[in-house]
């Protein structure tokens, strides 16, 4: 395996363990080419770049896919990686809101409830305590 690959599975792990094998098993079928192309570009090199902290990057990447508004899998996974990167319910629900004035409220909404489906997975809450407010 190449150091490339190397990277893109350790820092795939820190986001989510699940991730790397996710990703390996959709591709199987059809092209286990492109799964390693995601282990080694997307995260062995892209998301192992020097200037933004795994917390950014989540940020970014649930940003990005609220957006585009098409691609509910890996909005799922990256606000479930969102935590577990250390990230709060309510920043992510902000980064959701703050998403909706470039893509629209229809994206935002359509985030918002599956970030709503993560959070009661994971058994946290989006509202902020009422001291928080």
């Amino acid at each position: 395996m190449s150091e490339r690959f190397e990277r893109g599975s350790a820092r795939m792990a820190e986001l989510d363990p699940a991730l790397q094998p996710l990703v390996e098993q959709g591709m199987a079928g059809v092209s286990p080419d492109f799964a390693r192309m995601v282990v080694e570009f997307g995260y062995g090199d892209v998301y192992t770049r020097p200037g933004l902290e795994l917390q950014q990057r989540q940020l970014i990447a649930v940003t990005a896919l609220t957006t585009l508004g098409h691609s509910p899998r890996q909005l799922r996974g990256h606000i479930g990686a969102a935590l577990n990167v250390g990230l709060t319910p309510q920043q992510i629900v902000e980064t959701i809101i703050q998403a909706a004035l470039y893509a629209g409220f229809p994206a935002a909404m359509n985030a918002l409830t599956l970030a709503r489906e993560v959070f009661a997975e994971r058994g946290v809450s989006p509202l902020p305590s009422s001291g928080d407010r």
